[in-house]
């Protein structure tokens, strides 16, 4: 009787174990991955290194935007390309953004923190979420930013932006080359 007990309480122990296995995997796949991302916004590109910093549409099943409408993560391509959440500084300083409540349509106004004076609208267009906003003088979808910067101090100096997107009319490549005072 007592060896019976001890080779159920090892199924049970090894049973537990398998299934705390598959709940950290199961985490760690959904940490990794873009879940319940729509379509990727823009994305920030740094010449420090090769990683990225992607902003993302985050849309309902009925196509509106979520009530967290945006989600900003690393995709480390320096290293294994993986994507990573930012830490809170960086979503509280340097990559940070806000987002307006709905307005016509379901639009929003988003604003990176570092960068407040360059409004982007976040609507729908050819049947998918972009970001809009100014670029050379014109409205653009953006699609990417570059940001040159160099080291020192407490926190990096940027040098310039460039801007990159398409023309919302014609959907012709556009760009813009702002230096940072």
């Amino acid at each position: 009787m007592k060896r019976k007990s001890r080779v159920v309480r090892s199924f049970l122990v090894a049973a537990v174990l398998v299934i705390l296995a598959a709940l950290a995997l199961a985490f760690f796949l959904l940490r990794s991955s873009p879940g319940n991302s729509g379509p990727t916004l823009f994305i920030i590109q740094r010449n420090k290194n090769a990683n990225e910093v992607h902003y993302d549409a985050q849309v309902g099943p009925d196509g509106a935007l979520a009530a967290d409408p945006v989600v900003a993560y690393w995709i480390m391509k320096a290293e294994d390309g993986r994507r990573e959440d930012l830490t809170f500084l960086e979503g509280k300083m340097a990559y940070g953004f806000e987002v307006s409540k709905p307005g016509p349509g379901g639009e929003r106004e988003m604003t990176l923190v570092a960068w407040e004076d360059r409004k982007i609208r976040l609507t729908k267009a050819g049947g998918r979420w972009r970001a809009l906003t100014q670029i050379d003088g014109k409205d653009a979808y953006l699609t990417r930013l570059f940001i040159q910067s160099e080291e020192g101090g407490v926190t990096p100096k940027v040098l310039f932006v460039d801007l990159f997107g398409e023309d919302a009319d014609g959907g012709k490549a556009v760009q813009e080359h702002v230096v940072k005072r």
